[in-house]
Order: C-alpha cells, then sequence, then structure tokens
C-alpha cells in the first residue's frame, strides 16, 4: 500500500535536513520548520547550494525542540553550538567567517523561502513529493551514487514507498488530480527544474562529471506511459512535484505511516 515513509525539513535552508514522524502544516501551507531560517547577504539575496557549493561541506544538526543548530565544517573534529534567537548574532558571525560574507539570517514560516520554482497562487510553497522508487530509479543511472545520497542530492520533503518510479508525475498530468496523505490533500503544483544542487556531491561539493547529461537521456529513455514532455513543461532535467496545501487543509498534519494515493475530487 502506497505509504508516506519519510518526512524531512530543512530548519536552515540550504543546510542539511532533520526527519521528523509528523508536521503540522503552517498558515502559508508549508511544513512547520521547514525553511523558517535562511541565510542572505545584506542585499537580500540567499546564499544556496546554486550560489555556491560551500554550503555541502558545512555539516548541521538541529534540534527543534531546544532550538540548537550544531555546526561542523567538512573534514574538521570542531563542532560549534548556537541557540537560534539567543545566540542569532554570534551565530551570523560565525556563518560570514565562513562564507567570506556579511550573513544575515532570515525568519519566516515554514514554506515562506521555499525556492520560488514552486511558489503556488498564495505566493509561497508547499512541500515537494517524489516516490522512493524514484530515488532508487534515478540513483541507479550514476556510478558510486546511492539511493540515500541520491535522496540527499535531491533534497525532498516528502517520500511515498510503495509506488512504481516517477508515480508522484502523474500529479502533474491532470490538474484534477489531489495527492491524498491521510486526511490532507495536496494539489501538484509544479514539477520542479533541477539547478546545480544534485549534481554536487552533498558532503564535499564536488560536482559530478557529465550528472546533467545523464539525467537528461535516461530520465526520456524512463518516462513512464502517464507522462510527456510537455507534463515536464519540456524539461528533461525535473524531478519532484511541487504541492500546494490548501487553505482548508492547512490546520492539519503528516504523519509518517499514513497512506497516500492520488484522487480525483
Amino acid at each position: 500500500m502506497p505509504t508516506l515513509s519519510e518526512i524531512l525539513i530543512y530548519p536552515v535552508k540550504a543546510l542539511d535536513p532533520s526527519s521528523v514522524g509528523r508536521v503540522s502544516i503552517t498558515s502559508i501551507g508549508g511544513l512547520s520548520g521547514d525553511r523558517a531560517y535562511a541565510m542572505k547577504d545584506v542585499n537580500g539575496e540567499y546564499i544556496h547550494g546554486k550560489r555556491t557549493s560551500a554550503v555541502h561541506r558545512l555539516h548541521t544538526a538541529c534540534d527543534r525542540n531546544a532550538r540548537q543548530l550544531k555546526l561542523r565544517v567538512h573534514e574538521t573534529d570542531q563542532i560549534c553550538e548556537f541557540h537560534l534567537d539567543t545566540d542569532r548574532e554570534a551565530l551570523e558571525a560565525w556563518l560570514s567567517e565562513y562564507f567570506e560574507m556579511n550573513v544575515i539570517l532570515a525568519v519566516e514560516p515554514g514554506g515562506g523561502q521555499t525556492d520560488s520554482v514552486i511558489f503556488t497562487t498564495d505566493g509561497k510553497a508547499g512541500p515537494t513529493v517524489i516516490s522512493k522508487a524514484t530515488i532508487r530509479e534515478v540513483a541507479s543511472w550514476y556510478d558510486g551514487i546511492c539511493p540515500e545520497q541520491m535522496q540527499q542530492r535531491l533534497r525532498p520533503n516528502l517520500v511515498i514507498s510503495d509506488v512504481p518510479p516517477f508515480w508522484e508525475d502523474r500529479l502533474v498530468t491532470n490538474s484534477d488530480y489531489r495527492l491524498q496523505i491521510g486526511d490532507i490533500r495536496l494539489t501538484g503544483a509544479e514539477p520542479i527544474p533541477r539547478c546545480i544542487v544534485p549534481a554536487r556531491h552533498p558532503h564535499t561539493g564536488m560536482e559530478y562529471d557529465g550528472f546533467r547529461e545523464t539525467f537528461v537521456q535516461k530520465r526520456d529513455e524512463t518516462l513512464p506511459t502517464w507522462v510527456g514532455p510537455d507534463d515536464l513543461d519540456g524539461n528533461l532535467f525535473s524531478l519532484m512535484i511541487g504541492t500546494e496545501i490548501p487553505e482548508s487543509e492547512r490546520d492539519g498534519e503528516l504523519a509518517v505511516g499514513e497512506t497516500a494515493q492520488i484522487v480525483s475530487p
């Protein structure tokens, strides 16, 4: 039976995820705590993987209840820990030194700082969805990339198990389709056009040679019968679906283990 097998939130945009068993939906249709914090420069521009590979070499762990963030630079042993509220200035100073630019930590509700490619009709973004089978399939296209690492490269929010590869693509083939997880219904908003981030090793930032070319070729070869290039906006370098959670569904929660199905209204 199709099941929501993982929920991943990214407390600080561009940094490492936290796996949670249950998550509430925010008033703007995002997941609570997802990209609630984001690193910006003095001009208000995001500091993320599309901008610099340095984010990949920064390993983090976030205790959401204690509001503590631990940081460690790749291939070093020193761990620095900051409270996200009371140590904000010290954290910004640490990040500024690491990135060699002035860093400001911006704060918004979950869903308010997701990339604009999947912004929804009310200006914010819901969670991204992918199947475990899709992750395994795409990992098989590359030597040396296991499914776990591919998932780290793709950075999804919701992972669905016990469905075929590219099952989630159905959500953009018919505007009437909805993804129902437990009692919550999500609308498929957009296929996600990929940037440079999936081509980079999630811990070192090293780029995989020919990643995009291999992806486009294999994506074309493995397109299921239920989806065509036009459904992906003509961009075969697309994977995962960005969703919108309707306002009527925003007082609920999503939980690992709930059944998932694609339904019509």
